[in-house]
């Protein structure tokens, strides 16, 4: 059996994340998501598609926290509850290797897109939230 550090697979407890450049407690899930708007193009004469074209990137990373007294995420500038979304920036976040530091992938220009939070009896309360991305990489954005 390998220690930690010489595991080559991810798993939660090796990774770390920030956003803007500070790390965020508590958090219990993010999820990382892209699609492409891809069409297929047909030509008259052929059922088939002749070739795939993607359109557009559309991306967004959402986040499950555990809710902290006085660090809920609106208290972060992260999130909102209502107008207040107006005056929110926009932030990167990035996910690190806990153990070498390296990057593993960085959500830039990231705005709310959505956020709830959840009480329930006999149970920690949370919260989520749901950013759109302007454009994902692996530390050095990439271009057209």
């Amino acid at each position: 059996m390998s220690i930690v550090k010489d595991q080559p697979a991810h798993a939660g407890h090796t990774i770390a994340f920030k956003i803007n450049g500070v790390a965020v407690g508590r958090g219990q899930r993010l999820s990382g998501n892209r699609s492409f708007g891809t069409e297929n193009q047909y030509e008259i004469g052929s059922i088939m598609p002749q070739e795939s074209v993607p359109l557009k990137v559309d991306g967004s990373i959402s986040m499950e926290k555990y809710r902290i007294r006085k660090k809920s995420l609106a208290e972060l500038n992260l999130s909102s509850y209502g107008a207040g979304i107006l005056n929110m920036p926009v932030f990167d976040i990035e996910i690190t290797d806990k153990y070498t530091g390296d990057i593993i992938i960085v959500y830039r220009s990231c705005t709310l897109s959505e956020s709830s939070e959840d009480f329930s009896a006999n149970a920690m309360s949370g919260e989520n939230a749901t950013w759109k991305y302007l454009s994902s990489d692996y530390g050095v954005p990439e271009s057209e």
